[in-house]
């Protein structure tokens, strides 16, 4: 399984129970207290994107008070109710050991919970009616 350059953040969350990792938009997503915490990513192989930093999973709720204590913190361009910090930023390291206290810490401010999957629908478009089999067929 592929490693990524930012997974010492996640050492703070080591040994509690609630605690794993999922891939996720090609990265890294955490769990912890049964909501998604964090996206460690990097950029893609086929170019899709190339973001390489973490994603700060929040509600915009929340923005503005996260924001006070990790100013390097800033919505994503394109995910805007998440936070994101650029690993090349120069409070990269200091912001992330910071916020990684305050998630073990179980701060509400942070996290979302997993959505359920949402059900897919079908598109009959030109569907035919099935015909019954011959074990269907009634007899006169």
């Amino acid at each position: 399984m592929k490693t990524f350059d930012n997974e010492w953040i996640l050492e703070a969350f080591a040994g509690r129970p609630t605690f794993f990792t999922k891939r996720m938009f090609g990265g890294l997503a955490a769990y912890l207290h049964d909501r998604q915490m964090l996206v460690l990513v990097e950029p893609t192989k086929t170019g899709r994107w190339k973001w390489h930093g973490v994603l700060v999973c929040t509600g915009f709720e929340h923005h503005a008070s996260i924001q006070d204590d990790f100013p390097a913190l800033k919505p994503h361009r394109v995910l805007r109710k998440w936070l994101f910090i650029d690993s090349i930023h120069e409070e990269f390291e200091s912001t992330m050991e910071a916020v990684a206290k305050h998630v073990a810490g179980n701060d509400p401010r942070f996290g979302v919970l997993p959505g359920s999957p949402k059900p897919r629908t079908r598109k009959h478009i030109g569907a035919r009616r099935r015909e019954p089999d011959h074990r269907e067929r009634r007899r006169s």
